[in-house]
């Protein structure tokens, strides 16, 4: 069951990637395995609730949530009934939304109204409820976010050092972006943790990998060879140690997931 996509006006798309809304029938129960995206983002049940682990534990921390950066895969159930508002957000974009550091976020959620305040996201949440149809829905989302305008600044380098990850997908040391980006290893860590809330080379690896995935999409029927030697994997093996941490599975068993939906999740920026 795919998720209606929706994109964002031109006035948020620096800091909202895309949305999408599932509508979850009475009786529907489907199991899902989310990889990392390099997205944050807000999930939101409107009916019923998501289940949602990372390594056994509860991910998830209320039917609304805002979740930041993930290092392992996501896993668990989509159970009917249930409308479900996904918010998919750049990498830096809920920092600058918000002013959060995004180390406090990784591989966890906190409920939004944590984030935004109980006033605040009562009446965001009410806003929701009374929406007549899906556009109305996405219309309160984009007038939320506009409302948080202007932004919090990021470092124009780090802009520069994510573009440039973006445009090597993902083949790069955090030498070359010093390099590249002007700008020193220790500068790039401790800001790309505050604005993202991993490091320069976590993301880029769960960059390169969503690149891989998004290959193998577009590309059926290549051999490993062809896929390691085009996506900047040394081997097959190298590749396979990915696929193991990021989806916990060996390349062969892609075949076994919900291809559609993964492919919706890791679509290209």
């Amino acid at each position: 069951m795919l998720p209606i996509h929706f994109l964002p006006p031109k006035s948020l798309e620096s800091y909202i990637a895309f949305y999408g809304i599932t509508d979850v029938d009475e009786g529907f129960h489907e199991s899902y395995v989310s990889p990392p995206l390099g997205l944050c983002g807000f999930i939101i049940s409107l009916e019923g609730e998501m289940n949602a682990n990372m390594n056994g534990h509860l991910f998830l921390k209320d039917k609304y949530c805002a979740t930041g950066q993930i290092t392992e895969p996501m896993i668990g159930d989509i159970v009917g009934p249930n409308k479900l508002l996904m918010v998919f957000i750049q990498p830096c974009g809920l920092h600058q939304l918000f002013g959060i550091d995004m180390s406090r976020l990784t591989n966890t959620s906190m409920p939004l109204f944590e984030l935004l305040g109980k006033e605040e996201g009562d009446v965001l949440i009410e806003k929701l409820y009374a929406a007549d149809g899906h556009e109305k829905m996405i219309q309160v989302m984009n007038d939320f976010f506009s409302e948080q305008l202007p932004v919090f600044e990021i470092a124009p380098t780090i802009k520069d050092a994510i573009d440039f990850i973006h445009q090597q997908k993902g083949n790069v040391t955090v030498k070359q972006i010093e390099q590249n980006c002007f700008i020193t290893a220790r500068s790039l860590e401790r800001h790309f943790k505050t604005y993202i809330g991993l490091s320069p080379k976590e993301y880029a690896k769960i960059f390169r990998f969503k690149c891989l995935v998004n290959f193998i999409n577009q590309n059926p029927g290549l051999t490993w060879d062809v896929l390691c030697e085009q996506n900047g994997y040394y081997d097959q093996s190298h590749l396979t140690r990915y696929f193991n941490r990021y989806m916990k599975i060996k390349p062969m068993e892609l075949v076994n997931l919900d291809m559609d939906f993964i492919n919706y999740l890791l679509q290209e920026p």
